[in-house]
């Protein structure tokens, strides 16, 4: 892909950090950029396993949760509201003899409530990329219980187990909006992986569009395989207008899926300084729109899709590229420390507004309101 400058001078696009540079003099395609993707994220990996493994997540200590970023009063209180109930819950587990042995950053035992199992997903856009760590395996007995209670007339226990082809780059890879063609390369190759797989569904795609992808990737309609992660805009002009048609055609034709909503990429505004950002307030509003809609249709949203980072500069201040949130990010202040090169990102507050807003309704409420 090339794009023409005002010099008329012809460069490639920029196509991402793994492919080449955001400078017009770094536009040429250098393979060696994906050798570093694979270390940095490999490297990323095994500082996660690192976090884990020395209590990050555990959730014995609620109240050291920062709220210093918290503006607005009474979104305080509902924070520290909501913080004081974990602690009480896990006090009363304590009491009632539950939860006593001593935390697993302090040598205990690990528990539920001291670690989390994590799992990797990505778009799968760089099929060369994809390829090249995609690799062939057996099946897992779980998966085919013939394995592991063979009958009269299935196959014998020294039988040749089947294979499949699994994509290791991650554990979950999904098809973008804009290369979900039938026809087309990426859609072939996901058809191929053994690895559980996601579809973006936006407004521009019909309702038998969507179940004609669904029988090509899902010929055999197995629970588990394909997730739908839906992102159409806040309002009655996007996800009014497509989810539901989009509902009732999986429904009619039997496929098993499971809804995301992305409340993000149907969301992007430019700021008045030329920023690419979004807003709060609506990334609220296409997640309550997208639970009511479900609900109205007896269908069940299984998660949410966000972009979020916990980036901090050297100072310990987050970025700045969403508006609103309990920081209350103004259009003025985007400037302050916006890092994206492609899409806006929640900052680490926000995305903790954003979960508390999900799980507790009347916050839910206060947020909405202050945007």
């Amino acid at each position: 892909m090339y794009i023409k400058e005002l010099t008329s001078a012809w460069v490639y696009a920029y196509r991402g950090d793994n492919i080449n540079g955001l400078n017009p003099n770094e536009r040429t395609p250098d393979p060696e950029r994906l050798l570093s993707a694979y270390f940095h994220s490999t490297t990323t990996l095994n500082y996660i396993r690192g976090l884990l493994t020395s209590g990050f997540a555990s959730l014995h200590h609620p109240r050291d949760w920062s709220l210093s970023h918290v503006r607005s009063p009474a979104l305080r209180e509902e924070f520290e509201r909501i913080t004081e109930g974990l602690t009480d819950a896990l006090g009363f587990t304590r009491t009632i003899g539950f939860g006593k042995d001593t935390s697993y950053e302090q040598g205990g035992r690990r528990s539920a409530l001291d670690d989390v199992d994590f799992y990797t997903s990505h778009e799968g856009l760089m099929l060369d990329y994809e390829e090249a760590l995609t690799r062939q395996f057996p099946i897992p007995a779980s998966v085919i219980p013939s394995f592991r209670l063979p009958t009269v007339d299935g196959p014998s226990p020294t039988a040749a187990k089947p294979t499949a082809y699994y994509n290791t780059s991650a554990h979950f890879l999904w098809i973008g909006d804009r290369t979900r063609q039938l026809d087309g390369a990426h859609v072939e190759y996901f058809r191929g992986i053994r690895n559980p797989i996601g579809i973006k569904v936006g407004p521009s795609m019909k309702p038998e569009e969507l179940v004609r992808l669904l029988d090509i990737v899902n010929s055999d309609k197995e629970s588990g395989r394909v997730t739908l992660i839906t992102r159409y805009g806040a309002g009655k002009k996007q996800i009014d207008t497509h989810l539901a048609s989009h509902i009732g055609a999986v429904q009619t034709s039997g496929h098993p899926v499971i809804w995301i909503c992305d409340p993000m990429h149907g969301n992007t505004q430019t700021s008045s300084s030329g920023l690419k950002t979004r807003n709060f307030g609506t990334i609220i509003s296409e997640l309550t729109s997208c639970i009511r809609i479900h609900s109205e249709c007896d269908s069940r949203l299984g998660g949410v899709s966000l972009e979020f980072t916990g980036e901090l500069n050297e100072e310990g201040f987050s970025v700045t590229e969403c508006l609103g949130g309990s920081m209350e990010l103004s259009e003025e202040q985007l400037g302050l420390r916006y890092q994206s090169f492609c899409d806006p990102r929640l900052n680490f507050e926000q995305s903790l507004g954003m979960h508390c807003s999900y799980v507790c309704p009347p916050l839910n409420e206060s947020l909405m309101l202050h945007e």
